[in-house]
């Protein structure tokens, strides 16, 4: 711990493997019992994660404002360099010659003091980090960008800089031009001599990019161990390298700013990856802290309950009392943040207020509430002190109350007078408008009396808003649930708070409006929330609950909108390739018959789907997701998207998971099954005419890959963990979809439905495909364009595009001009099909996805 010299210490193991600390004070302080909860030295902190996350951000900054400001990039250097002007020539000289000297030492004296404090894990770690960052800026400063290195004629290196250096390097006056220190630069003179020529070597000034990027991430990674004083010095540091880069006319202030950030995370990451150091106070800390505090402790050890956001300890004193002290380090202040601003960012109106300015100010801001609710005869333990743990920690203890959370009580002790007892400390803090806002199981405590205690008043807030007010009756509801039942949690709040109370909340009853533990419990018990909204409309005379808009972004609303712009900015390159001129003279009559065409297809393929399930399933719901699906189709590589869809579809309408996979396997098998059998026949009824042009699946590929497939399926097969896999994972799911392809098998009637449906939807691409030839005056038979499609769209399916994008398009135009077709007319025509049949139903069926998931279908 942090202790005064005149304080010793002396450790030795418990049996019990905790770690016992007698604790021999000064005359003034009494003894005191440490025992420690043995925790690691190195963990992974939020704080790294918080500063990730912050340095990913600026970086980003950065490099939106780089590659966008061009002009007030290079307008900022150039005013720096002008401020510069009016310093004195000797002060510009002294304090690049002081930076460079810095850059060269600090490095060295960091790692000669590792080194000395046999700080081996560390000084591996920063190396790492610097050795990272380092070669990340060369690759960009090299391949990738030259926004690190500026044209010198932007910002041109001031002569009176250059001469100045080289007159104090001892080369005279005269040799002050850059020519002559680049010269002097390649002359392999004294150390001194080639840290001041580096300094007016056009685009190679030090500290260089590399050299910064690897400092930054060093110092990013060393933070964690050092003292305020020292982190504030290294940034200063850093500044003046950014302003001895910008003089050199190296690199503009808003370039410096990604590399800055960016190297920064690379040192946050890695210690996020391997772990730094614990700078949460030990028990020895908290025991300092409480008899600086006032109070007379004589033992100290964890406490065995969780503490939200904190670390919990017990302290005995020595009048035989006992408090209950939470520790807050700036880990669990980093943690708390981050919760705040991800419920910021992805809900609105449950209240949360903007995060504490320091830790000091959150601390403060329990005490005060503490206080408060213990004014306003809300049974709470009674706050006994607040202050500092170490230099960046503080502390709250607490009279310690004998109880348990209601977490741990057994159904039988849930009692209703115990859930009468809660919502009236409930009630009392409503009547002076005071919010608890983290009401669950673990802050709701009975003691030894059966009395309820209210715990936890980090986020509370005064002067409530009525939205704070109804969410904290919706938590309490979910959390009594959870333990009593719904029944009995609704009728309790009915009892005491009042049924217009409950109806109030009643549109809170979602995860959004709830704490993360109660969200954390209700993942084992799904069903409860639907339990609870029943109960609340039984009990209260509710028709119905219109739950409360809470997301202010929905994930679905995201992933929409970044599919459709994924999906036309693929279609720009083809319209790109076509003259849409030609496209006008199209006969426009036969576009109607190829629409009709495509449309076709989307029956066919609701046919075939009813067909490969054993239940029934509504042609129009069925049609509805198959023109959902043509959207996921669009922005996904071999069809993943629909298949998706269609299982969702299925999992839906009551069918088990197995059986719909295999079903849409079935149906897509079918589909592959058909469109062999009529390639073959197109082949032999074209006869010698179907040119060799045409690409036709090989094959000795597929039997490649289906030897490939075994092979890789019996090595699985002879590890233990494979067939551990197979025999209890996979080998059941497989039954029940054999079962289910079973029932169909012995279904004529769904054979028929399975195999009509699949020729149905290939027919009618083949013929949106004839009219589409039509429009622009077709020179081939029916069977030639059969030949073709059947043999480029199975082509086409091998590409990893979305839909064959860029293949499919190509193998059709290579077909079609194989029979003799002219370019002028196949190309038209192939992209009327493919605006036809592959582009036009995007639309159609994202409206179609929008009212299958409005309706819960999809």
């Amino acid at each position: 711990g942090r202790l005064d010299p005149e304080r010793t210490w002396y450790r030795s193991h418990a049996m019990s493997g905790l770690i016992s600390d007698h604790y021999a004070a000064p005359s003034d302080k009494r003894a005191v019992v440490v025992r420690d909860e043995g925790r690691p030295r190195h963990t992974r902190s939020p704080s790294d994660l918080l500063r990730l996350l912050t340095a990913a951000a600026v970086a980003l900054l950065g490099l939106l404002l780089a590659s966008g400001l061009d002009d007030i990039s290079v307008g900022v250097a150039t005013d720096t360099i002008d401020a510069f002007e009016n310093v004195p020539r000797p002060l510009i000289v002294a304090l690049v010659l002081a930076v460079q000297l810095l850059a060269w030492t600090v490095p060295v004296a960091t790692v000669g003091l590792l080194l000395w404090q046999r700080r081996y894990r560390r000084l591996i770690l920063t190396s790492s980090a610097a050795a990272t960052a380092g070669f990340l800026a060369w690759v960009l400063d090299n391949s990738v960008t030259e926004r690190f290195t500026p044209p010198t004629t932007d910002l041109p290196i001031p002569s009176w800089i250059c001469a100045g250096l080289a007159e104090a390097a001892g080369f005279g006056a005269g040799a002050g031009t850059p020519g002559d220190i680049v010269d002097v630069a390649r002359d392999p003179v004294g150390t001194l001599t080639g840290i001041t020529s580096l300094a007016c070597v056009p685009g190679d000034g030090f500290p260089n990019v590399v050299y910064l990027a690897a400092f930054v991430a060093g110092f990013s990674v060393l933070s964690p161990w050092v003292s305020r004083r020292w982190r504030r010095a290294g940034w200063i540091a850093i500044g003046l390298f950014l302003v001895v880069r910008v003089l050199d006319g190296v690199v503009a202030p808003i370039d410096s700013l990604f590399v800055v950030a960016a190297a920064y995370a690379v040192g946050a990451a890695l210690l996020l990856a391997v772990g730094g150091l614990d700078r949460r106070p030990r028990a020895a800390d908290v025991a300092v802290a409480l008899q600086e505090s006032g109070l007379d402790v004589v033992e100290i050890a964890p406490a065995g309950v969780a503490a939200r956001s904190a670390l919990a300890y017990d302290a005995s004193l020595h009048d035989g009392g006992r408090v209950f002290a939470k520790v807050f380090s700036p880990d669990e202040r980093a943690a708390a943040l981050l919760y705040r601003i991800s419920r910021m960012a992805r809900f609105k109106d449950t209240g949360e207020q903007r995060p504490f300015s320091s830790l000091r100010r959150q601390v403060e801001h329990e005490a005060a509430m503490s206080l408060k609710a213990t004014a306003d005869g809300v049974r709470t333990p009674r706050l006994e002190t607040a202050g500092e743990v170490g230099t960046n920690s503080m502390l709250l203890a607490f009279d310690y109350v004998a109880s348990r959370p209601l977490a741990e009580l057994p159904l039988d002790e849930v009692s209703d007078a115990l859930l009468d007892g809660t919502w009236e400390q409930l009630a009392m803090m409503r009547r002076r408008r005071m919010a608890h806002r983290n009401l669950n199981l673990s802050n709701v405590v009975m003691d030894t009396e059966g009395r309820v205690w209210i715990t936890d008043f980090g986020f509370a807030e005064l002067s409530a808003a009525d939205s704070q007010l109804r969410a904290d009756v919706a938590q309490l509801l979910a959390a009594t649930a959870l333990v009593a039942g719904a029944a009995r949690a609704v009728a309790a709040a009915v009892r005491v708070a009042g049924a217009a109370v409950v109806t109030d909340a009643a549109p809170l009853l979602q995860p959004a409006a709830l704490g993360s533990a109660t969200r954390a419990e209700l993942k084992e018990h799904k069903k409860l929330l639907g339990e609870l909204a029943d109960e609340v409309k039984r009990q209260t005379g509710m028709e119905e609950i219109s739950y409360q808009q809470l997301q202010r972004v929905r994930p679905k609303a995201v992933f929409t909108a970044v599919m459709l712009g994924l999906a036309f900015y693929l279609l720009i390159p083809q319209l790109a390739e076509v003259d849409l001129g030609r496209i006008a003279d199209a006969n426009w009559e036969w576009v109607i018959p190829a629409a009709v065409a495509s449309l076709v297809t989307y029956i066919g393929s609701a046919l075939s789907m009813m067909g490969g399930v054993p239940q029934p399933l509504r042609l129009a719901d069925t049609f509805l997701v198959q023109v959902a699906s043509s959207f996921f189709n669009r922005i996904t590589p071999a069809k993943v998207g629909g298949m998706a869809a269609n299982i969702r579809y299925l999992q839906k309408a009551g069918i088990e998971s197995s059986v719909a996979v295999a079903g849409v396997g079935l149906s897509n098998i079918a589909g592959i099954a058909v469109h062999v059998l009529l390639l073959v026949i197109a082949i032999a009824t074209a006869g010698r005419s179907a040119p060799a042009s045409i690409p036709l699946p090989s094959g000795q590929a597929v039997l490649v890959g289906l030897v490939a497939v075994l092979t890789v399926a019996g090595l699985v097969m002879l590890l233990p963990w494979g067939r551990r896999v197979f025999l209890h994972d996979l080998l059941p799911v497989l039954k029940k979809a054999t079962a289910g392809v079973a029932e169909v098998g012995q279904s004529p009637g769904k054979i028929a439905l399975l195999l009509g449906g699949s020729l149905v939807t290939t027919v009618g691409y083949i013929f949106a495909l004839w009219y589409s030839l039509e429009a622009f005056g077709n020179g081939l038979d029916f069977i030639k364009v059969a030949t073709v499609y059947l043999a480029g769209s199975a082509v086409a399916q091998a590409a990893p595009t979305p839909g064959g994008i860029g293949a499919a398009e190509a193998a059709l135009i290579a077909g079609l001009t194989a029979f003799g077709l002219s370019s002028e007319v196949a190309v038209p025509a192939v992209f009327l099909y493919r605006l036809v049949t592959f582009w036009l139903p995007v639309i159609p069926g994202y409206l179609g996805y929008r009212k299958l998931a409005i309706e819960g279908a999809l």
